[in-house]
């Protein structure tokens, strides 16, 4: 990877900088993948980033970014958390990308009595999934010792199900709808019901961002133009570009899609990054799910994250790439 500093750049060099972007197979990372499909990662160029979006496993991804292999990542607000600032990594929120409306649910048999009391789920620990686990008891006052979790990797959720293995399952698109429409399963409690806890953030590593600045407007300059595309008459062919890529029929990603609320309009992200008030809330949530887990050891709660215009925690969430990217600066040039 090449890295350009203030020092070493002067604003007359043009090497370009490659910088990566990694992404999985959720819903919610397909406009990523549409812009590489569509050849519109050369527009980074206009940065000085030659963009790359690299595609895997969601905790491949996680790891890699850890292990400072790719410069950003697609990845939820609790493993922003639970995962990447429990390794001490100073990394920025460039951008909401989405809300949870459903992605994610809490799936019992359907001919269940419907209580988890004394029962066995399976979910993957520390994750979303296993944030909501812990928001339902919290809700119906049920003891967390009062169930056993199973711990099972996503993508083998589906095989669980239905077993003697486990009562109920935690699970997320695509396997959410996959089980659902398998008509064996009901949703017990969903992330409807905790609305602005579980959202898709874009994350980047803060030496990156600080060194290339061009970053995250190429990002955004990516994003913003396939919303556009979602609210207008473009809509629905690009829906079903999304979904030839996701290996969908239509139907089933729009059952998928329905799930997710994107940030749809430049203004309309700026003011949810800034709303700290909303964003707080959520982390005092996540702040309790981590410190009962024991995710942290004695880090302490006010160096964990930061909110736009505050010195910088270890997740800072950062307006000032939207609001350049909404109202560029305009250098003055020198006579």
């Amino acid at each position: 990877m090449l890295s350009l500093t203030k020092e070493a750049a002067p604003e007359t060099d043009n090497t370009v900088a490659e910088l990566s972007l990694a992404v999985s197979n959720r819903a919610v990372d397909l406009p990523w993948l549409l812009a590489q499909d569509e050849n519109r990662l050369d527009f980074s160029a206009n940065h000085r980033v030659r963009l790359r979006i690299e595609q895997d496993d969601y905790r491949v991804n996680l790891n890699r970014f850890m292990a400072r292999e790719i410069d950003a990542i697609s990845i939820n607000s609790v493993d922003a958390i639970a995962q990447i600032v429990r390794q001490d990594i100073e990394a920025d929120v460039i951008l909401i990308a989405a809300y949870s409306n459903g992605n994610e649910a809490i799936l019992v048999p359907n001919t269940a009595t419907h209580s988890l009391n004394g029962k066995r789920i399976a979910l993957t620990p520390h994750s979303s999934r296993h944030y909501l686990l812990e928001r339902y008891l919290v809700r119906r006052q049920i003891d967390f010792d009062s169930v056993e979790i199973l711990d099972v990797p996503e993508n083998n959720i589906t095989d669980v199900f239905g077993t003697e293995q486990a009562y109920a399952v935690v699970t997320e698109n695509p396997n959410l709808s996959r089980l659902l429409q398998q008509g064996q399963a009901v949703a017990l409690f969903d992330s409807r019901q905790i609305p602005n806890e579980i959202v898709d953030l874009i994350v980047v590593h803060r030496e990156v961002l600080i060194d290339n600045p061009g970053f995250s407007q190429a990002l955004l300059a990516i994003w913003f133009p396939t919303m556009e595309r979602l609210q207008g008459t473009r809509r629905a062919s690009t829906l079903e570009a999304m979904a030839r890529i996701a290996n969908m029929s239509r139907e089933e990603f729009d059952r998928q899609i329905a799930t997710i609320s994107f940030s749809m309009t430049p203004a309309a992200a700026l003011s949810a990054i800034r709303r700290d008030r909303i964003i707080r809330k959520t982390m005092r949530h996540i702040r309790y799910f981590v410190e009962r887990n024991d995710l942290m050891g004695e880090e302490e709660f006010t160096n964990w994250v930061s909110y736009p215009g505050r010195t910088p925690a270890l997740l800072h969430f950062n307006a000032d790439p939207l609001q350049h990217y909404i109202a560029p600066v305009r250098k003055h040039q020198g006579t």
